[in-house]
């Protein structure tokens, strides 16, 4: 019944589980070969504990083909005595681990108690003598196969530490197969120091190479000096060149030679040659798919997970702040317009009021309502025109009231609430619309940023660390010190340190030292003084630089000129110039041109893109223009100095010019200023710069006699090589000059493009 039962188990597992049965057995007779090769090897002194280890550590179904063929190598391959013995063990330990306790502990106690009884059984029967090296050589064992029984069960080969103790006991059991010159335990070192050095880290490398070092020279102590090569090979190789397979393979070869020289004759050397030529050529066969799952790469380091995180952060904060402005945007929209909005509410307040106690309501209101009605909706033009009604003003159809002057207190209390009214909504509308439009520029702001941050590059730890040790070297120690690259590959280098003022010699000394470090052609930095420390902002320095120029002229009998002007480099390596006109002439135009250009050059140094920038600022104009008209023009050019790529942005702006070749064209595009309505209509142009290339911006006062007479003055500037200085002030000064007393504001900004010496 037993072997039937076991049967119809066997066909129900290989029906449900196609090829169970087919892997059971090659499981177990891969548990058998693996006790044959481990039962074989030894260490110094004579131990054999590799076999028995098996046996404790491997699982429960496997331990009784493991222990066979762990009995097997000892009868075999081992010194009889202690074969037999180790054999006795491996059974002993399988037996109990299979049939009583399946942990690893109950086998290493199990094969720990039968060695030491069979070597007392030994001593017996030799009547008391006892074999100092034979006991020495059992004990250790049984010390050392219960250790690394512990280690096979407690380190998986899944993991790196699994496969680094595998890769050792390998090694050191393969030494017992030499064929001729060829080492097996030696090439397998040889082949895993190479792969290590190739696809994983210094760490790993040095780990590895120092375990299979150990192991081959415990295996066999005359060729510790061959173990020492292959270390050496391996961790070079690792320090000079990671991750280049021929390089690595060559430094490999030369760390073997130097390591050669240990060799006590010139025959040892041979099985070096070869076990270290067939694990190179193995390891350099070795497709990278393979290497790349054995070595996957590392995960990103702490800073940059924090970025990423930061950016999904910004990210999810954006899309809530659109969502919120599409919603209220949307239940605005779908309300009812509310009580007390058109007109009926002033005839209602009369109703209410005078209508109501009065002796002739129902002649009024019931026969003649109508009549009542026409005549109070003819008092709404009377209103709107004066803003109070008289007894005078009353229509025909009024002419029956017996109370005309309370129905006109009535009408006047009535249409004053009404306005307010409908003043306050108009009011609620302006900042709803301007809430709502704050919310989705900040929005497409933060996702901007939110983009940016998610492309920040990996930080350099080794540039880091030089730059740390370089002011700690000058007395300045860091408080925080990063070197990263964005996906162009720019490195930007950030110190923190306790305040401290910096001469300009200083500086260009900084500047040096730093470029040395970072091997980089560093650009002068941006220095932050905070109240207690320093920051300094190194970046690469760029291919174009920038020379700005500029000229004004306030509008003829006016002290302050309504325009307003901006020229800077940010650290981000971009060249940015804004030109903002206040709405008129004056103080009042120049309040507003200043406030748009403040805003847009805080928010374009934050970080901020053109268009939203300039979304933000068209709120902040609307709001101040609830009361009285608010409103700015604006030009903003931003040139990337690595790449040459320009973006110009208008908001109701007069045109631009671009000189190359000393050849002016007109930039134009079709826009409205900023904070003349509630969203934004600007207009965007992109065009690539190169070294001469000039661009001017110009206020609308520049602009009096048309543009054609300011394109030949330009080309003839260019053509005399006058700096953009020059130019800015040939300009201004010669439309001062035509306008005469119906001079506008004038303003003329110049920037030219140039090439890095």
């Amino acid at each position: 019944m037993a072997v039937l039962s076991g049967e119809r188990l066997h066909e129900n597992m290989e029906r449900l589980l196609p090829g169970a049965r087919t892997a059971a057995l090659l499981w177990q007779g891969a548990a058998l070969a693996g006790g044959v090769l481990l039962g074989a090897g030894r260490v110094y002194g004579g131990a054999a504990p590799f076999g028995l280890a098996l046996v404790i550590g491997c699982p429960p179904a496997y331990c009784l083909a493991a222990a066979v063929g762990t009995l097997a190598a000892g009868v075999v391959l081992q010194p009889a005595l202690l074969g037999i013995k180790v054999g006795v063990a491996a059974v002993a330990a399988a037996t109990v681990r299979r049939l009583i306790d399946g942990r690893p502990r109950a086998g290493a106690l199990a094969g720990c108690l039968t060695l030491a009884a069979a070597q007392l059984v030994q001593i017996l029967l030799l009547g008391g003598f006892v074999n100092f090296s034979q006991t020495a050589a059992v004990g250790c064992t049984a010390l050392l196969a219960a250790g690394l029984g512990w280690a096979f069960a407690s380190f998986p080969v899944r993991e790196p530490r699994g496969v680094c103790l595998w890769l050792a006991v390998g090694a050191a059991c393969l030494q017992r197969c030499a064929v001729g010159p060829l080492a097996p335990g030696l090439a397998l070192a040889s082949a895993a120091g190479l792969c290590a050095a190739i696809g994983g880290t210094l760490e790993q490398t040095a780990v590895l190479s120092i375990a299979l070092a150990a192991a081959l020279t415990a295996a066999g102590p005359e060729r510790a000096f061959a173990a020492l090569a292959v270390a050496m090979g391996s961790l070079a190789a690792s320090c000079l060149c990671p991750g280049e397979r021929g390089r690595c393979a060559g430094v490999f070869a030369v760390g073997c030679t130097l390591g050669a020289l240990a060799a006590p004759d010139a025959v040892s050397v041979v099985p070096l040659a070869v076990s270290a030529g067939v694990g190179v050529t193995a390891a350099l066969a070795l497709p990278g798919s393979v290497m790349r799952r054995i070595f996957p790469p590392p995960a990103p380091p702490v800073q940059a997970q924090g970025l990423s995180g930061a950016a999904r952060k910004l990210s999810a904060v954006a899309d809530t702040l659109s969502d919120i402005a599409d919603t209220v945007n949307a239940v605005c929209q779908r309300q009812m317009p509310p009580k007390g909005e058109s007109f009926d509410f002033v005839v209602e307040q009369v109703a209410r009021t005078t209508c109501q106690s009065c002796t002739r309501r129902s002649r009024c209101w019931v026969r003649g309502y109508a009549t009542a009605m026409d005549g109070l909706q003819h008092l709404k033009p009377v209103l709107e025109s004066k803003g109070r009604v008289e007894v005078q003003d009353l229509p025909g159809q009024l002419s029956v009231c017996i109370h005309p002057a309370d129905l006109c207190t009535a009408a006047n209390h009535g249409y004053r609430l009404w306005r307010s009214r409908r003043q306050t909504r108009a009011r609620a509308s302006m900042l709803r619309t301007a809430l709502t439009e704050q919310y989705s520029a900040l929005a497409g702001a933060l996702a901007q940023l939110a983009a940016k941050l998610g492309q920040a590059g990996l930080p350099d730890p080794r540039r880091e660390a030089k730059l740390a040790q370089l002011f700690a070297e000058l007395g300045l120690d860091a408080l925080e010190c990063s070197v990263t690259a964005d996906l162009a590959g720019r490195l930007t280098a950030s110190v923190t340190i306790c305040r401290t003022h910096f001469t300009q010699e200083e500086i260009s000394g900084l500047v040096e030292e730093v470029s040395r470090l970072c091997r980089r052609d560093m650009d002068l930095p941006e220095i932050t003084h905070c109240r207690t420390v320093t920051m300094l902002t190194f970046g690469e320095k760029p291919l174009f630089t920038a020379e700005f120029g500029a000229a004004g002229h306030a509008a003829a009998g006016q002290s302050v000129s309504g325009d307003a002007l901006d020229q800077f480099c940010d650290t981000s390596g971009r060249a940015q110039m804004l030109l903002c006109d206040g709405m008129g002439t004056g103080r009042a135009a120049a309040v507003d041109g200043q406030m748009a250009a403040k805003l847009t050059a805080q928010l374009l140094r934050a970080g901020f893109a053109a268009e939203s920038a300039a979304r933000l600022v068209n709120v902040a104009l609307g709001l101040k223009g609830a009361e009285q008209e608010a409103g700015a023009t604006l030009d903003l050019l931003t040139v990337d100095l690595y790449t040459g790529r320009a973006g110009l942005f208008k908001a109701g702006a007069a045109p631009s010019f671009l000189v190359r070749g000393g050849v002016p064209r007109m930039l134009d595009g079709a826009s409205l200023p900023m904070g003349t309505l509630d969203s934004l209509v600007g207009r965007s142009t992109t065009f690539a710069l190169d070294a001469g290339d000039w661009v001017v911006l110009v206020s609308d006062g520049a602009l009096a006699d048309g543009a054609d007479w300011l394109m030949q003055q330009l080309q003839l500037c260019a053509r005399l090589g006058h700096t953009p200085k020059q130019a800015a002030e040939t300009v201004a000064d010669a439309a001062a000059r035509r306008a005469g007393d119906k001079r506008d504001d004038i303003t003329v900004a110049v920037l030219a493009v140039g090439k890095v010496g």
